[in-house]
């Protein structure tokens, strides 16, 4: 039987359009068990939507936010980066996941 909601066995739920600006400093870089990407913990300075976008985030400043990235060799601990994130859906839960990062002075 077909489940509506994700649009079969094992398939990604389609989550509303949502993107969350973050501002803050990496603290730790946790490579993925698979060896693709890794868990990125991030404290948060700022956070707000991006224009035109809901923020499903909403990260408070001076929390802690665990993003996964894709490419883990390109952000580094210790260092001060602007993310565009996304809170993505499947049927295992859900993340935030890294859509594009730039350093902070840049």
């Amino acid at each position: 039987m077909e489940d509506r909601r994700t649009g079969g066995p094992g398939e990604a739920m389609r989550i509303k359009p949502n993107k969350t600006i973050l501002e803050g400093t990496v603290q730790r870089v946790e490579r993925a068990a698979d060896g693709w990407g890794a868990h990125v913990h991030f404290a948060v300075k700022t956070s707000a939507a991006a224009e035109g976008f809901e923020d499903f985030l909403q990260a408070e400043p001076g929390s802690v936010v665990t993003v996964f990235a894709a490419e883990p060799d390109a952000i580094e601990p210790g260092k001060s980066y602007t993310l565009t994130t996304s809170v993505s859906g499947g049927p295992q839960g859900q993340r935030v996941v890294v859509e594009a990062m730039k350093p902070k002075g840049k």
